[in-house]
């Protein structure tokens, strides 16, 4: 039995840590600025908000997407 993990071509770790920096740029100058318009001035509240949206978006959006095309 194959384990087809094993079958695919490894992504280099410096390239995920490249398209990670890239992706992260646009998360962190925009967000913080559209959450602060939401969210008192607490900002602590403000940070965790922040840090919870840029990682979701990062995790589950941006990084399936960016190993399904380098798989390919």
């Amino acid at each position: 039995m194959n384990n087809n993990s094993q079958d695919k071509q490894q992504i280099s770790k410096h390239t995920i840590a490249l398209i990670t920096f890239l992706a992260l740029i646009p998360l962190v100058y925009f967000i913080p600025e559209l959450v602060g318009q939401f969210i008192p001035a607490v900002k602590w509240l403000n940070v965790i908000v922040v840090v919870g949206i840029t990682v979701s978006i990062i995790s589950y959006g941006v990084m399936p997407i960016v190993r399904f095309l380098l798989s390919r």
